[in-house]
This record gives structure tokens, sequence and C-alpha cells, in this order.
């Protein structure tokens, strides 16, 4: 039996035909991420795309994912810290953004009409365009370390652990069912 979480989280899915400024060829399951979407088909519109979207586009094609950045420091939000912008489709199109190509370990973040930056991905980034948010995330203090995060993705059987952004374990386990990622 689905619960009432699950209907809210389809009906959101189901009114939001995101688009991010004028680009309004993207699919976002929220079953799966709210931290990344999918282009669809005829991703970009090249009627209303920017120059720097243009360029990168030009240069390296369509993208695999597109990441939305909550807060400056772009970690990934779960969708209880996001659901209130969700609930008002215009407020998503101002977030910050950026293009993922997994092949090519990059991702293009834009930050204005002229102007973009290419960063490494990360692999917590990678983590979530292959398996979407975590179910639950863990932070551990090590001694004279730096913070850890568990994420668990208890319906598929997988642990990942991080440090400082990079993958230092990964746990298979006895896949759990279906959770709710909150």
């Amino acid at each position: 039996m689905r619960s009432a979480f699950t209907y809210l989280l389809l009906i959101i899915a189901s009114l939001l035909p995101l688009s991010c400024g004028k680009e309004k060829n993207l699919v976002l399951d929220l079953n799966f991420s709210v931290n990344v979407a999918r282009p669809a088909k005829i991703f970009p519109d090249m009627k209303h795309i920017v120059k720097s979207k243009q360029t990168v586009y030009e240069m390296h094609g369509r993208p695999d994912f597109i990441r939305f950045w909550w807060s400056r420091d772009g970690r990934p939000h779960r969708f209880l810290e996001v659901d209130g912008v969700l609930r008002n489709s215009d407020s998503i199109y101002a977030l910050k953004h950026s293009w993922v190509y997994l092949d090519k370990d990059r991702e293009f973040v834009f930050d204005s009409d002229d102007a973009y930056r290419e960063i490494p991905l990360t692999d917590k980034v990678r983590t979530i365009c292959n398996y979407g948010d975590p179910e639950d995330i863990k932070q551990v203090s090590v001694p004279d370390g730096p913070v850890e995060e568990i994420w668990h993705y208890y319906s598929i059987g997988l642990i990942f652990k991080f440090s400082d952004e990079k993958l230092i374990s990964r746990q298979s386990h006895t896949p759990m069912g279906n959770f709710i990622k909150r």
C-alpha cells in the first residue's frame, strides 16, 4: 500500500514540467532524486538557449543529467529540505544548475548567461546520478579527520561511505524492499 507521502511525490512530479531559465525539456523524477534531473529527448531548446550553454552543448553534446544547486556549497539535499521550493514550480527555475557528463567525468556549472566553469565530477554526484538520492544519510565524526558520510540505499542493498566528497568504500547487502527518500 502506498503512503500519502508517496502520492504527494507523484502529484508534485506530474506537475513539474521542469525548466531552467527558458529550457523546458527536463524530466524530474522525485522518486529518484531532487538533486538531478534527466534531460528530455529534445533537450536543449536551441531557440532559448543562452550563450554559455550553447558553447558547452556544441563542445560536448547533450548532458546526461542536470544537477540542481540547492545551496552555495552544492551539497546534495533531501526531499524534506526542498519540498517547499518544489511545491512552487516557479522557484525551481531560478536555481543555479549544472550539466553533468558521466562519461567525461565532468560537470559544467553555469554562473551566468555568458560564463560557465568546468569542474571534476565528484563521487557523490556520480553516485546520485547512478542510484538516485540515498534513502538515509549518517554523518560520522572521525577523530583527527574529516566527517565521513554513510549513504544507505536499503531498497537496492548498497552502502557508500564518503570522506571529503570521495568514495572510500562500497558495501552490498540484501535489499530490504522499498523505502521513501525523505
